[in-house]
C-alpha cells in the first residue's frame, strides 16, 4: 500500500490534525479522515475508512465558493440549507442533526485541512473558511460519528490541494445578485517544504433589499517533513465580513405575494452582523511503524456584533445589539500502536484532548441601528475535557471489527456582571450568574465484510450525545438567567448497509439507519433573532439513503444520491408530529459530461428535488416542496500558442435555477413572529475566470 502522508483527525478526538502531506517529492493523500486514526500501513484489510462518503475536486461543479453547499452536493444524508443571507450562515444537517440552528451549524463536527471549526459545545461555522483551493470533501455519519465527542451527529471534513508546483494565480468572479469576487493566491514547493498563501475580497449586492455582503479574507499554510519522517503544519486564517445585513425572514403570505420584498424591521433597526474570524494551528505527526502518534495545538478569536430586529430596551431583556469576543484553544494527542494476537492484526488508539472558550457578551438596546444602553455584560467559560480508545481487529482478512468508547467532562460557568436595583431596592434586572456540568460518554461497535472483491457488507450500533452549546443555554423563554435546565440529549444509532466501490470514481451504497434520541435539543422559541431552547421528550430517525456515483466510459460521470428520512417526535406533546427544519426527501442527480475526455471543456448539468419542511412543532406552516435545475460549463486554456507556455486561463460559467422557481431556502424554526421564510435566489448566473503562470 502506497504510504500515506496526510495527517488525519482521530475519530476520538475531534482535534486538529491537519493534512501533512508533504513528501519528496510532494504528493496527495487520498483520504482525510482515513482510517479515523494514526492511520499505518497493514494491507490486505477492511478499514474503516470505507465509512467515509466522499467526493473529489473532479466531481465538484463551478461556482464561487461562497457557500458551502456547492461541495456536499449528492452526498445522502446532508442537508443544506441556502438562506441567501451572509448574516446567518449556511444551515448544514446530518440526518436531522443540527435542523434546530438557528444560525451556524450545530451538533456537527467541523474540519477543515484538520484543524476543527467546531468549539468543544459542539457550534460552528464555515463561513470564515477559503473554499477556493478545497481538493476534496468527506462526510462521516452513523454510530462511528459519535465517537467524534459532543455533538457529533457526525463529520465534515474539506482538505485543501497539496501545492504540486510554483504558482501564481489571480481570479475573478462576477454575476448574480451584484456579486464581485477577486482571489489572489501564491503556492511554492521545493523538496520537502512547501507553502501557500491566499487573498481574497467579496461583495454582493443581494437579491432584496437590506442584504448587501462584504467579505475579506487571507490564509496561509507551511508544510514541512524533517529528516526523520516527522510531518509538520503550521496554519493560519483569517477573516473580517465588516458588514452582513440581515434581511430578515418572512411570513409565507408575504414571500408568496413577493419574496425579494422589504421586511420594514430590517431597516428599522438597521439589522447587520459584522464578524472577525482568526485561527493558527500547529500539528505534528509520526506515521511511520508500528508506533505512531501525532500531537496538535490550536487558538482562535472571533468577535461578532449583531444588530437584531427589535430593540430589546427591557431592563430584563438582553438587549437588541449583540457585542461578543470569543477566545477559544486546544490541544490533542493520539498514539497508536500495531501489534498481533495470535496471528491476528490489532491496532490499538489511545488518547485525550483538551479544550476552552471563554465568551464575554454584551448587550444593548438597538436604538434604530444605534447601540443604546448596556443591557447585558456576562463572560462564559466553558472547559472540556476528553479521554477516548479505539480497538480495530482482522480476525480474517475479509472481516474488520472495531469498538470504540469516549468519556467527555464538559463545565460551563457564566458570571453576570450586569445587575440593577431601584430606588427602593427592588430587584429589576437579577444576578443571572450560573453553572452546570456535564459528564458523558459515547461508544461504538461495528464490522465490516468483504464479501467478494469491491462488494462490502456493514453493520454499526453506539450511543452518542450531545450536550445545549453554551449559546443555546443563553436564553429562558419567560424567565432571565442561564438556562441550566437543559440536559444533553442522549441518541442511540444503529446502521446497516451494503457497498459496492470498483474504483476510485465509482461507488453505490445503499444504507438503512435508526436514531433514538431522548432528551432532544429543540428549539423552544425564536423571537427577532432570540432564541431559546428546551428538550423534547423523545424523537426517533429512521431513513435509507442510496449513494451512486459512476463513469459512463470516459466521458460522463454521473452522480446520484436519495434519501427517504422519518423525522418525528416519539413522546410529548407533539408526539408523532415531525420534526421541524428536516425534509422528508430529497433526491440530487448530476451529470459531467467531458467531450474531449480532458479539462478543456466540461458540461455539467444537476438536479435537485426537496419535500416540504415544516417551520414549528405543531406542523401547521411549511415550506413547499421545490424543483430546480443548474447548468454549467467550464474549461482549461493554455497560453502556449502565444508564446506563453508556463500560462494558463480557467474559465467556468454556471446558469442556477434555470426555471426560475420561486422556494425557500430555509426556515427559522419556531419563529414566533411568523417570519419563518428565508427566500432563495431566483434564476441566476455568475462567472469566474482564473489566470495561473507557473515559474
Amino acid at each position: 500500500m502506497t504510504k500515506r502522508l496526510l495527517t488525519t483527525k482521530s475519530v476520538m478526538a475531534s482535534s486538529v490534525l491537519a493534512p501533512l502531506m508533504i513528501a519528496s517529492p510532494l504528493q496527495a493523500a487520498p483520504e482525510i479522515l482515513e482510517t479515523l486514526l494514526v492511520s499505518g500501513e497493514r494491507t490486505g484489510t477492511s478499514g474503516l475508512h470505507e465509512q467515509v462518503m466522499f467526493k473529489t475536486d473532479e466531481n465538484f461543479m463551478p461556482g464561487a465558493r461562497l457557500d458551502p453547499a456547492e461541495l456536499l452536493q449528492h452526498l445522502p444524508g446532508v442537508q443544506v440549507d441556502s438562506r441567501s443571507n451572509y448574516a446567518q450562515d449556511t444551515r448544514i444537517s446530518l440526518r436531522g442533526f443540527g435542523a434546530r440552528s438557528a444560525f451556524g451549524v450545530r451538533g456537527i463536527d467541523l474540519l477543515v485541512d484538520g484543524v476543527p471549526l467546531s468549539t468543544p459545545d459542539g457550534q460552528g461555522q464555515l463561513s470564515s473558511s477559503l473554499l477556493d483551493s478545497i481538493e476534496r470533501v468527506e462526510v462521516l455519519r452513523g454510530p462511528i460519528a459519535s465517537l467524534y465527542g459532543n455533538g457529533a451527529g457526525g463529520v465534515i471534513a474539506l482538505q485543501t490541494a497539496v501545492p504540486e508546483y510554483n504558482n501564481i494565480s489571480a481570479s475573478v468572479i462576477v454575476g448574480d445578485p451584484g456579486l464581485q469576487r477577486q482571489l489572489l493566491q501564491g503556492e511554492w514547493q521545493h523538496n520537502n517544504v512547501a507553502a501557500r498563501v491566499q487573498f481574497a475580497n467579496t461583495d454582493i449586492d443581494g437579491e432584496r433589499p437590506h442584504s448587501r455582503a462584504e467579505r475579506k479574507q487571507a490564509g496561509a499554510q507551511v508544510f514541512y517533513r524533517t529528516d526523520s519522517g516527522i510531518d509538520v503544519l503550521v496554519k493560519h486564517d483569517y477573516s473580517d465580513d465588516p458588514l452582513l445585513q440581515d434581511p430578515l425572514g418572512l411570513t409565507p403570505a408575504q414571500w408568496r405575494n413577493d419574496p425579494w420584498q422589504l421586511n420594514p424591521a430590517a431597516e428599522t433597526f438597521d439589522t447587520r452582523k459584522s464578524v472577525a474570524h482568526q485561527q493558527t494551528s500547529i500539528s505534528l505527526r509520526d506515521n511511520t511503524g508500528t508506533r505512531r502518534w501525532q500531537a496538535s495545538l490550536w487558538q482562535g478569536e472571533r468577535d461578532i456584533v449583531q444588530y437584531l430586529g427589535f430593540s430589546g430596551d427591557a431592563i430584563t431583556g438582553s438587549g437588541g445589539v449583540v457585542d461578543l469576543a470569543r477566545d477559544f484553544s486546544g490541544a490533542s494527542g493520539t498514539f497508536t500502536q500495531s501489534l498481533d494476537v495470535l496471528a491476528m492484526p490489532v491496532d490499538i488508539s489511545v488518547g485525550a484532548e483538551l479544550a476552552q472558550m471563554q465568551d464575554h457578551r454584551r448587550g444593548y438596546v438597538n436604538n434604530n441601528g444605534e447601540a443604546g444602553d448596556l443591557r447585558r455584560n456576562d463572560k462564559g467559560d466553558l472547559d472540556s475535557r476528553d479521554i477516548y480508545a479505539l480497538v480495530q481487529m482482522h480476525p480474517f482478512e475479509t472481516v474488520m471489527l472495531y469498538a470504540g468508547a469516549r468519556h467527555t467532562s464538559l463545565d460551563i460557568d457564566v458570571q453576570d456582571f450586569f445587575t440593577v436595583s431601584s430606588p427602593t431596592g427592588t430587584i429589576e434586572n437579577p444576578d443571572d450568574s450560573g453553572a452546570r456540568q456535564y459528564r458523558e460518554h459515547s461508544y461504538a461497535i461495528g464490522v465490516n465484510y468483504t464479501v467478494v472483491n469491491a462488494w462490502e457488507i456493514f453493520a454499526s450500533s453506539g450511543r452518542g450525545y450531545e450536550t445545549p452549546t453554551l449559546t443555546e443555554m443563553a436564553y429562558k423563554t419567560n424567565a432571565t438567567g442561564l438556562n441550566t435546565e437543559l440536559d444533553a440529549a442522549i441518541n442511540r444509532q444503529h446502521e446497516w448497509g451494503i457497498r459496492y466501490r470498483p474504483s476510485a470514481l465509482g461507488e453505490v451504497t445503499l444504507t438503512q439507519f435508526l436514531i433514538e434520541t431522548d432528551n432532544e435539543i429543540v428549539v423552544d422559541q425564536s423571537l427577532n433573532g432570540r432564541t431559546s431552547f428546551r428538550n423534547a421528550a423523545a424523537t426517533e430517525r429512521d431513513g435509507i439513503e442510496l449513494l451512486a456515483r459512476y463513469p459512463l466510459g470516459e466521458q460522463i460521470l454521473v452522480q446520484f444520491s436519495a434519501q427517504q428520512l422519518d423525522a418525528e417526535y416519539s413522546a410529548g406533546q407533539w408526539q408523532g408530529k415531525t420534526l421541524p427544519g428536516v425534509a422528508a426527501r430529497q433526491y440530487q442527480l448530476g451529470v459531467q459530461w467531458r467531450p474531449w475526455v480532458n479539462d478543456a471543456l466540461i458540461a455539467g448539468l444537476q438536479a435537485q428535488e426537496r419535500a416540504r419542511i415544516f417551520t414549528a412543532d405543531n406542523n401547521q406552516v411549511y415550506a413547499p416542496a421545490y424543483t430546480t435545475f443548474d447548468f454549467t460549463l467550464q474549461g482549461v486554456y493554455s497560453l502556449q500558442q502565444m508564446s506563453l507556455p508556463k500560462t494558463d486561463i480557467e474559465w467556468w460559467i454556471k446558469l442556477a435555477n434555470i426555471t426560475d422557481e420561486n422556494y425557500v431556502g430555509s426556515v427559522v424554526v419556531n419563529q414566533s413572529n411568523g417570519r419563518a421564510f428565508e427566500p432563495a435566489l431566483g434564476r441566476n448566473f455568475v462567472a469566474g475566470i482564473k489566470f495561473g503562470y507557473k515559474f
